[in-house]
């Protein structure tokens, strides 16, 4: 029989189920992301992802190469965040004309009906080409809102389609959805490591054929007591200290260089030099 010090020796030795070297991808990831909003967001109007870092990488940050972004937020994020190259991502948005962003701005109004029955959609075709491939839909408003989108829910449980439908907004009804016969799991907007963990669990049962899921992030105000929402990189910073596993000096050596590279890319998109573009990408 194992004696109490062979026990905690055991304890000492088993692996965290977040390697120290994820929770610094995560940190790091989030940083860019908010970099990349907002050189976007300087080129051209559009939703924004500031503050809800947490909920874009956390569900991505492991997504494959034949895996699907749905979104009507940033597409440039969602570009970054499905490894597209920097000058390619600020090209693109260069480039976007007037026209474009008043049509962009036309079906974005048809809010979360038309995001969930597009990712729905993009789900199935995939599933016929690849299996494994996964739909991460990020949903701006109650995907449960229309009938088009319950159908869309109803004929993803149908034919059990590996797709995530990220809701970041107001409170999902939890029972109508359990009600399509799969789960929706409520998470802190805000904790990109409970965000993560969530996301993983739901991919690992997508590419399993278990169907899709919902995941209902939350955002709740500082102490409780109304106003601003917390800061998911501020949160993720006191996390990584308490582990000690934050550096002030890296975080302003990771911002630094995230923005030279980003001057760089700048000036090869103004240069329309070839980029590798990303594919499984789709912006409502």
């Amino acid at each position: 029989m194992p004696t109490k010090t062979a026990k905690k020796t055991t304890a000492e030795k088993a692996q965290p189920l977040i390697s120290n070297a994820k929770l610094k991808q995560l940190y790091t990831t989030m940083l860019k992301c908010r970099i990349v909003d907002s050189h976007a967001r300087s080129l051209s109007s559009g939703p924004s992802w500031k503050g809800k870092e947490a909920v874009a990488v956390g569900t991505t940050i492991d997504l494959l190469a034949e895996d699907t972004i749905v979104s009507s937020a940033n597409a440039s994020v969602a570009r970054f965040l499905k490894g597209e190259a920097l000058p390619s991502i600020f090209r693109k948005t260069d480039e976007s004309s007037l026209s474009h962003v008043k049509q962009r701005k036309a079906i974005t109004n048809a809010g979360a009906a038309a995001e969930g029955a597009l990712a729905t959609g993009v789900a199935y075709a995939h599933s016929g080409k690849n299996k494994d491939g996964v739909t991460i839909a990020f949903l701006s408003g109650n995907p449960e809102s229309s009938e088009a989108a319950r159908d869309a829910f109803k004929f993803a449980a149908a034919h059990k389609l590996p797709v995530i439908y990220v809701y970041n907004a107001e409170p999902i009804d939890a029972l109508q959805t359990y009600s399509y016969g799969f789960p929706v799991i409520s998470v802190d907007g805000s904790d990109v490591v409970a965000v993560y963990r969530v996301a993983h669990e739901c991919m690992i049962r997508a590419r399993r054929g278990g169907g899709p899921s919902v995941i209902a992030c939350h955002f709740f105000p500082k102490n409780g007591t109304g106003g601003v929402g917390q800061d998911p990189i501020r949160n993720m910073e006191r996390y990584l200290t308490a582990k000690d596993l934050f550096r002030e000096e890296q975080r302003q050596t990771t911002i630094l260089a995230f923005e030279k590279a980003i001057a760089v890319a700048g000036k090869q998109s103004r240069q329309k030099t070839a980029q590798r573009e990303t594919q499984h990408v789709f912006v409502v």
